[in-house]
């Protein structure tokens, strides 16, 4: 009750129940066959899909699906209530709740560029690194915590969907996001840009950190769900009034006339695949609207799916779309070229023996359930009667001259343009194989060789072995048997045995102008060149699905299609030789599908037909997948001496995931090891083949279908194991996974205990050499210290004398200045001149305590400079009415140290800089601001809200070029930002590596 409550919130989906209406067609019609086939019924027939399904009892840990996704490394992340289920395409690895994380209900998945992968719950949300959960919370209210969608945008930012609000986590915590209305879809396009589409308001684009619409009006009715597709790079939504696909920011219908879609919650899902064909999960089942055929088909039991609710969909890089279900774990559908029709579309067609073509219509035998007549084109299929043997058939032999014979248990027969007639036999024409040669109909019985002449059946050869015949030339006959392939000919009466082909168990033949194939029941194929003379086999071992053949076929292109006990493979063969092979199976729906004997047929449109133990399946070669990746490998496990290694023990880091050591290093009897390795696929795991190789034990990479390998008694040294893999088509992928470690050697054997002499001696020549260095370094240090001193001392003696000298010179003119102006009465121009000289030597002399200042050993510090500076900017800014703000934020620190002459030229910049501002800006306030940048340099910034320049009016003055004369002479970079109303700003831009000696 708990759990489906849960279910009900998360989706608030109402399961339906919808009943379907069967309708008996009574009426019969006649259908002429060789004017004397009658029509019986007739049944609408219906392709089932290729769907694969997973479930708890392959592992999947529940088999409510609530979330899939996909991380980078191909595996694919399901989530369920019971909680998180990863899938290598062929094992399930579970987390929850004991491995930490914040709830087993799993509702939303979602993966980082740098590998972390993001897990949302019903409460809260999980970040996963491979090896720790960290857990959070979007509030500290438990019912605001359930986790609707989570998506990584292409900046590593996490977007949270909860509760019809979008959160951003910033590092520490989530920042509400503002939102227009009901969100249906949170999604990313293929540049991982952020999607929002509203269920009234129209769909968003997150970018430049602003919502941009990407439609000009807003669709009519509501918009369900939004999608897109990264193979065409196109944005698909559903709305209440229809299908539409997005360009040029307008609406496009794809289709308006929706079927009965339950679309009264906010519960559906859409994606498009790489064919353009759009699934639509809603209330009431899984639905596709098929790109080529232009029509809406529903999902469900009746042809291959399940008749359980769909919570979500998704689509891989290889093309595969998933489903999960409410109850039934997981489907995957791959474009399969192959269409599947099982019992409940075409009757008693697991039990087909003989396909071939009249017309149109593909004529189909079973054993003992009657003949019919299919049309693929319309889904028709009719049953057939014949008069006097409308059961029981052994075998069919159809000649487009000579009409079409049954082997039946009521005789043999013969229908040809519309007459019937009877074969007399000696008794039940058990035949076995047919052939016609020369407008004669030849035919292996229990007798042996016979051939059809007139009414009658005579006997040619009489050796109850042959089995299988094929029609070599004209005048030779292939004949098969239990014990060897032999050649007859037929003018002449003669048989020869073929060498190389003795003791072959043969099954069934095929043979072009090349080669001759023969299937067996236990080695596969042989293969007979004509040319050479040689044989090989083609086999499991070779990749074949298994060694048993039922039917051998070679089409119009002259590619050999081979039935097997396990599946259907096809092989190309190369003119200069050796070949191509391709396994069908449970990826393309063939699961547990063995071959009929003798039940394959290319029909007159290129069309292959394959008769199964699971139902008939038709080949389209234009439907052949194209779109592959090749696999992902990675090592899955490490293993000493068949058990695990403890985490730590032998390496201080562990590979996230795998939870293996990191370039472990073993001790010397610690030389046993097991590599289990992966191959990443959800396509076809079962066809990956591998590659690898131990540097530093094996000469060459070893090939294998194998997942595991073992060393044993490895040599102590360095290795470095690799593993290549390839796809379904033998694409072998260009990057290896490659894992390092070491043995170390007993200390007997090590180089080390060789050099060991060698070693001590360069050690002490070492220290030598290092002991006279810093013995030289050092007394240069104190050459340098005791010539600071001396400096200091000869700076000091300097400012004072220059203080003693100038500075009362330059007091003693200003006083004797000040009493000439008061002696002169009248004389405007005097006084004026007397005024200046006061003013200039004034100036002078606060210049003149700068330069003596600058002498002083305290000068060469960096804090008492900007001190300097300070003080020097107040007195220039006295009674100006200017303000003057400090900042000096971070502090910077007091031990910084400048090499001389620096503190003058700062000084002298910023004096000038000052100056400047209260002359030319106009300003009201001027801001100085000191600071430590990240680079660590040091940033000297003045700034004025003045009327500002044009920068072109700035450098024509000298005093720009003093500045940055200056500037260079330091080794600072300079820089001024000025724009008329906006005020100035210089930077002085000091770096601290120019101070070092």
């Amino acid at each position: 009750m708990e759990k489906s409550c849960l279910r009900l919130r998360l989706y608030n989906v109402l399961l339906m129940i919808s009943t379907g209406r069967y309708r008996c067609l009574a009426k019969n019609i006649f259908f002429a066959m060789s004017l004397l086939c009658m029509l019986v019924s007739t049944f609408a027939s219906a392709q089932r899909y290729a769907l694969q399904n997973y479930n708890t009892e392959n592992g999947l840990v529940q088999s409510q699906a609530l979330t899939i996704a996909q991380d980078p490394q191909n595996r694919l992340w399901i989530g369920t209530f019971g909680g998180a289920s990863v899938f290598d395409g062929s094992e399930f690895k579970t987390y929850t709740r004991s491995d930490g994380l914040i709830g087993n209900t799993i509702t939303a998945i979602g993966f980082a560029q740098n590998g972390i992968s993001w897990i949302g719950t019903t409460e809260g949300l999980c970040s996963f690194d491979g090896l720790h959960f960290k857990q959070y919370k979007l509030t500290t209210q438990t019912e605001n915590n359930f986790i609707t969608d989570v998506k990584i945008d292409n900046r590593n930012r996490v977007w949270v969907l909860s509760g019809n609000k979008l959160y951003l986590y910033n590092g520490t915590g989530f920042d509400l996001i503002p939102t227009e209305g009901v969100i249906t879809t949170l999604c990313l396009d293929d540049q991982r840009y952020v999607y929002v589409c509203y269920l009234q308001k129209g769909i968003y684009k997150y970018i430049n950190d602003q919502w941009v619409s990407q439609l000009s009006t807003i669709p009519e009715g509501f918009a369900l769900a939004a999608y897109f597709a990264k193979h065409d790079k196109t944005l698909y939504v559903l709305t209440t009034k229809g299908l539409y696909r997005v360009a040029d920011q307008k609406l496009n219908a794809i289709n308006t006339q929706l079927p009965q879609f339950a679309v009264t919650t906010l519960a559906t899902k859409m994606v498009v695949d790489a064919n353009d064909n759009i699934w639509i999960a809603v209330g009431n089942g899984l639905w596709l609207y098929h790109n080529g055929k232009k029509e809406f088909i529903k999902l469900h039991s009746a042809n291959g799916y399940t008749d359980e609710q769909t919570l979500y969909l998704f689509i891989d890089n290889t093309n595969n779309v998933w489903f999960g279900t409410n109850g039934s774990g997981i489907f995957k559908y791959s474009d399969s070229p192959f269409k599947i029709f099982d019992n409940s579309q075409i009757p008693f067609s697991k039990s087909i023996i003989n396909i071939f073509q009249r017309g149109s219509g593909l004529i189909l035998s079973t054993g003992y359930h009657g003949i019919y007549q299919f049309d693929e084109q319309t889904n028709q299929i009719r049953t057939m009667s014949l008069p006097d043997f409308t059961t029981s058939i052994i075998s069919i032999h159809d000649d487009l001259n000579l009409g079409t014979y049954y082997a039946t248990y009521k005789g043999l027969w013969n229908v040809d343009n519309g007459k019937i007639k009877k074969i007399k036999t000696a008794g039940i024409p058990f035949i076995t194989d047919w052939a016609s040669i020369n407008n004669e109909v030849w035919c292996i019985t229990t007798e042996g060789l016979s051939r059809i002449v007139s009414d009658s059946i005579q006997p040619v050869h009489v050796d109850p072995a042959y089995r299988r015949m094929l029609k070599y030339d004209n005048n030779n006959i292939i004949l098969g048997t239990k014990n060897g392939v032999i050649r007859y000919n037929i003018v002449q009466h003669e048989v020869d045995s073929i060498k190389g082909l003795e003791h072959i168990r043969v099954q069934c033949l095929a043979g072009d102008a090349d080669r001759l194939y023969i299937g067996t029941d236990d080695n596969g194929i042989m293969v007979y060149d004509y040319h050479t003379k040689k044989t090989y086999a083609i086999n499991h071992d070779e990749g074949l699905s298994c060694n048993y053949t039922y039917n051998l076929l070679i089409d119009k292109d002259g590619k050999l299609w081979v039935g097997t006990g396990c599946g259907i493979d096809r092989i190309t063969f190369a003119q200069k030789g050796g070949y191509q092979l391709k396994s069908y199976g449970k990826s393309e729906g063939l699961a547990g599908a063995e071959s009929n004997e003798r039940a394959s047929y290319q029909d007159a449109s290129g069309n292959i037909w394959f008769g199964t133990t699971k139902g008939l399946y038709m080949y389209n070669k234009s439907k052949e997948r194209t779109l592959y990746a090749t696999p992902f490998v990675t090592l899955n496990n490490v293993q000493l001496f068949s058990r695990n290694i403890p985490q730590g023990k032998y390496s201080d880091s562990t590979i996230p995931y795998a939870k293996i050591p990191y370039k472990p290093v073993f001790e010397h009897d610690q030389n046993n090891l097991t590599f289990s390795y992966r191959a990443i696929s959800l396509s076809s795991p079962e066809k990956i083949l591998y590659r690898y190789k131990l540097e530093g034990a094996d000469p060459g990479f070893i090939e294998t279908n194998q997942t595991s390998v073992v060393y044993t008694s490895l040599p102590p040294g360095y290795y470095t194991f690799i593993i290549y893999a390839s796809d379904e088509n033998g694409n072998w992928s260009e990057n290896a996974y490659k894992y390092s470690f070491t043995i170390k050697a007993i200390f007997y054997q090590t180089t080390i205990f060789k050099a060991i002499a060698t070693l001590l001696l360069a050690a002490l020549l070492f220290y030598a050499i290092y002991w006279y260095s810093n013995k030289k370094e050092a007394r240069r240090q104190w050459e340098l210290k005791l010539r600071e001193e001396e400096q200091n001392k000869v700076r000091q003696r300097t400012a004072e004398d220059f203080h003693d000298e100038i500075g009362n010179k330059i007091t003693r003119i200003n006083l004797l200045t000040m009493m000439a102006e008061r002696k002169v009465n009248g004389q405007t121009e005097v006084a004026d001149i007397l005024i200046q000289i006061r003013n200039n030597t004034q100036s002078l002399y606060h210049g003149s305590k700068d330069i003596i200042w600058s002498l002083q050993k305290e000068s060469n510090y960096l804090k008492e400079a900007l001190l300097r500076i300070q003080q020097n900017a107040y007195a220039i800014l006295e009674d100006t009415g200017i303000k003057l703000h400090i900042e000096e934020e971070p502090p910077i620190k007091a031990d910084i140290k400048m090499p001389l002459d620096y503190s003058r030229n700062m000084i002298l910049i910023f004096k000038e800089a000052i100056n400047n501002a209260v002359k030319y800006a106009g300003a009201q306030n001027i801001y100085l601001r000191f600071f430590e940048d990240l680079d660590n340099s040091i940033v000297l910034e003045l700034s004025d809200d003045g009327i500002g320049y044009a920068l072109d009016e700035i450098q024509k003055g000298n005093g720009l070029k003093n500045i940055q004369n200056r500037a260079a002479a330091i080794k600072a970079k300079l820089s001024m930002s000025s724009e008329k109303g906006q005020g100035t700003t210089i930077r002085l831009r000091m770096f601290t590596y120019s101070f070092k000696k």
